[in-house]
C-alpha cells in the first residue's frame, strides 16, 4: 500500500529555501553598518535615530551589540518556522520570502536613517521619500524571494482506489458530476477585525515604524476577506475560490489525493485559509460537517458543508473512476 511517510515532500530545493530564509535576518545590522563604517567620519558624534537604529555615540562596538539584537530574533524566528515545516516546500516557500521581506525592510530603513545623518549639523527629520522607498524595497524582496526559493516540487502521486469505509458515488466512464457550494466563515472575520483593530492601534497610539501597523493592517483586510469562500468538485479535482479576493482561487487535483471522507459536527477552528500549516488547510466554521481530503503530502484538506457526505462520495467516485479497480 502507498505510505506517504515514505516520502520527504520538502527534499528537494531545501537548501536553497533555508539559506534564503536565515540569510536576510544579517542585512538587519549589515546594510547600517556599513553606512556608519564608511562614513564614520561624516556623521556627528551624537545623535538618536528612531525605529531599529541604536544610539551612534555608543560607538561602532557598542552600536553592533545594540544592533545585532533584532537580527537574533527575527533569525530565530524564521529558522524555527522553517524548521517547523520541513516537510512541506510551499510553506517554506512562504517563510523565504517573508523572511527576505522583512529582512530587507529594516535594513533598508536602518541604512536610510543613518545615511540621512550625513554631513549633518543638528537634527535630521525623516526624510518624506523614506517610507515609499522602504516599501517599495519590501514589495520587491518579497517578489525576490518567492521566485528565488523556486517551484514547490510536486507532491507524490496518489495510487489506488479508496477504501471500502467511505461514501463513493459510481461513475461510469462517461458520466459528469459537479458540487459546489458557497459559505461564510466566522472565524476569518473576527481575526481579520482583530488585526485590524490592532493595526489601528500600533497606527495611532504607538511610536513605532510603520512595518508592524501595516503587516497587521494588510493580514487583518486578507482575512477579513476570506470570510465567503466557495468550494467547486468535479472531474478536474477540488477548487476553493474566494469571491472577494477578484476570485482568488486554489486548485487540488486529485493525483495528490488518498481519498475523501466525511465527519461529522467538529468545533475546530480551521486550519488555516488557502495557504493552510503543517496539519493542512482549508476552512473549517465548526457549525456543521466537513469534507475531509487526505492529501499524498501527509497533510488534510477540510471544509465545512452541510452535504460533507455527498461531496466526498463525489470526489471518491471520481478517484475510482479514475485509477480502475487495481486497488492500493
Amino acid at each position: 500500500m502507498y505510505s506517504p511517510l515514505q516520502y520527504d515532500t520538502g527534499r528537494p530545493g531545501r537548501p536553497r529555501r533555508l539559506i534564503l530564509t536565515a540569510a536576510p535576518p544579517f542585512l538587519i545590522p549589515l546594510v547600517p553598518l556599513l553606512v556608519f563604517a564608511v562614513f564614520r567620519d561624516r556623521l556627528p558624534d551624537r545623535t538618536d535615530v528612531s525605529g531599529w537604529v541604536p544610539d551612534l555615540a555608543a560607538g561602532l562596538r557598542l552600536w553592533w551589540s545594540d544592533a545585532i539584537l533584532p537580527a537574533g530574533l527575527a533569525e530565530v524566528t524564521w529558522v524555527a518556522m522553517f524548521l517547523h515545516y520541513g516537510r512541506w516546500p510551499e510553506l517554506q516557500r512562504w517563510v523565504a520570502a517573508c523572511s527576505l521581506a522583512l529582512g530587507v525592510s529594516m535594513a533598508s530603513a536602518n541604512g536610510f536613517a543613518v545615511a540621512a545623518l550625513i554631513d549633518a549639523e543638528g537634527p535630521v527629520p525623516r526624510q518624506p521619500w523614506a517610507t515609499p522607498a522602504e516599501i517599495a524595497l519590501t514589495l520587491l524582496a518579497a517578489v525576490a524571494g518567492w521566485w528565488l526559493a523556486g517551484p514547490v516540487p510536486p507532491a507524490p502521486p496518489a495510487a489506488g482506489t479508496p477504501p471500502e469505509d467511505v461514501p463513493v458515488l459510481p461513475l461510469t466512464p462517461g458520466q459528469r458530476a459537479v458540487y459546489a457550494v458557497s459559505t461564510w466563515q466566522r472565524m476569518p472575520l473576527l481575526q481579520g477585525a482583530l488585526c485590524l483593530v490592532v493595526a489601528w492601534f500600533w497606527a495611532f497610539y504607538l511610536s513605532l515604524p510603520w512595518q508592524p501597523a501595516t503587516m497587521a493592517a494588510l493580514l487583518g483586510v486578507f482575512l477579513v476577506l476570506q470570510a465567503r469562500t466557495r468550494l467547486r468538485v468535479d472531474d478536474r479535482g477540488v477548487e476553493v475560490s474566494l469571491p472577494w479576493l477578484g476570485g482568488l482561487r486554489r486548485a487540488l487535483s486529485y493525483d495528490a489525493v488518498l481519498f475523501a471522507s466525511a465527519r461529522p459536527r467538529t468545533s475546530a477552528t480551521g486550519p488555516g485559509g488557502l495557504i493552510g500549516g503543517s496539519r493542512g488547510w482549508g476552512y473549517v466554521s465548526g457549525r456543521g460537517p466537513v469534507l475531509a481530503l487526505r492529501l499524498t503530502d501527509c497533510r488534510e484538506f477540510l471544509y465545512s458543508t452541510r452535504d460533507a457526505v455527498a461531496a466526498a462520495a463525489l470526489v471518491n467516485g471520481a478517484l475510482t473512476r479514475a485509477r480502475g479497480a487495481a486497488g492500493c
